[in-house]
């Protein structure tokens, strides 16, 4: 009875908005959303996305920009990971019921920089997160031993999988490529986060396949030029990674160590200057072929003051690219992306679709949060889609027919048309 009240609201308040530039499809919605609220999440202009499905999840549901949702390929569930340990996952129709693997992670979160991919992702099938656990002491979080690759199941249950060993030292973080157990790992980076602290006088950059426990190829830092005789933190050094596997089945990482770092599996390194050398917080995304990288830029005002208790003062208004996209092997840009900060937002990681015709970018927000569908070959905004929440996520699903957004447990999925 519920739903179908829902529906018939649903159907009313649509009504409202065939003077708009153009009637909004009804969608399904599962959960006691205000009908108003559904609608508001279809997007603001004609093309090749349409509202298809609202869903909501109570209790405890992601807040964080910084370690986002990830919604699986088959769009049917929902993880994300809170700080320092713990891995929640669900299923989108399940309301409040949410499995917790307290155990998941620990220092290993992420990468690179604070903004870098947190270390889990869907299996392709959608049946489970390739992720690790790490053994850490209480309450410092400080770890005992090497990172431990795991399959976490929406159900509960955990598989541990071969141990992965490198003559560098721990495995100590892991970048997962695709849904099928391939990633970019680092062996003996992050000896000071030990307990007793590690000393890693040989830091690697490996491709591994969890799955078997296979190292496929190693890359030493040693042998690129940036981080060759340089002190100090050997993590620390990494500001932010990418990677994607190929249709030949290898694996393509991107390293921003300063400079851009294009690595293919069986292949030696090319390096380019990074275009952005000065900052540190960008994302980054590759696109599917690894021919493209996709940068969304942390862009904010200038002098910002912020003080507790006080609330922050807002700097002068800069102009600039927010996002980017870029040729890998040369670092020049293909097109970007204008605007004007006038704030200090957070912008979620962008998304590429399976056939890269498309992109998903965060928008600078103004009376609210919102995203766009970028054309691939054009760099031109197609649709601006109003988010979830301001704290969201976005990005593909079903091999492109989905785009989805999230934020504060509202999942908002979105058919595409593959003719506009």
């Amino acid at each position: 009875m519920l739903r179908k009240f829902l529906a018939v609201i649903l159907i009313a308040a649509a009504r409202l908005f065939e003077g708009s530039a153009f009637a909004q499809p009804v969608p399904r919605v599962n959960c006691t959303m205000p009908p108003q609220l559904a609608l508001d999440l279809a997007p603001l202009n004609d093309g090749p996305l349409t509202l298809a499905a609202v869903s909501c999840q109570g209790g405890k549901a992601p807040t964080s920009i910084l370690t986002p949702p990830i919604v699986s390929p088959d769009a049917d569930s929902i993880a994300f990971h809170e700080y320092p340990g713990s891995l929640y996952m669900a299923r989108r129709h399940d309301g409040e019921r949410w499995t917790v693997h307290t155990d998941i992670l620990g220092v290993g979160l992420r990468f690179g920089g604070v903004r870098s991919v947190a270390a889990f992702t869907w299996a392709s099938n959608s049946q489970f997160v390739w992720t690790a656990t790490q053994e850490r002491v209480a309450p410092s979080n400080f770890a005992t031993g090497a990172m431990q690759p795991v399959k976490a199941g929406p159900g509960g249950g955990i598989e541990r999988l071969p141990r992965i060993d490198h003559q560098a030292g721990t495995l100590d973080a892991l970048l997962w490529a695709g849904g099928d157990g391939l990633a970019v790992a680092q062996f003996g980076t992050r000896g000071g986060l030990y307990r007793p602290e590690f000393g890693n006088p040989s830091p690697t950059f490996a491709f591994v396949d969890a799955q078997r426990g296979a190292v496929l190829d190693s890359l030493p830092f040693a042998g690129i030029e940036r981080l060759r005789n340089r002190k100090g933190s050997a993590y620390a050094r990494v500001r932010d990674a990418a990677t994607t596997v190929l249709k030949n089945g290898k694996v393509r990482a991107l390293l921003n160590v300063g400079e851009w770092v294009s690595w293919t599996q069986d292949e030696a390194p090319n390096t380019v200057p990074d275009p952005y050398p000065d900052e540190l917080h960008n994302r980054m995304t590759l696109s599917p072929d690894g021919s493209r990288v996709l940068v969304a830029r942390l862009l904010r005002t200038v002098g910002t003051i912020c003080v507790r208790g006080r609330g922050c003062t807002l700097g002068k208004p800069v102009e600039g690219v927010l996002a980017a996209l870029h040729d890998v092997a040369t670092g020049q840009p293909v097109w970007t992306i204008r605007t004007t900060a006038t704030g200090d937002p957070e912008y979620p990681t962008p998304a590429i679709s399976p056939d890269g015709r498309h992109a998903l970018i965060g928008l600078f927000p103004t009376d609210r949060a919102y995203f766009a569908l970028v054309s691939m070959e054009r760099g031109e905004i197609l649709q601006t889609i109003p988010a979830p929440g301001g704290a969201y996520a976005i990005g593909f699903a079903r091999d492109g027919r989905t785009v989805w957004a999230h934020a504060y447990g509202v999942t908002a999925l979105y058919d595409v048309n593959p003719g506009k």
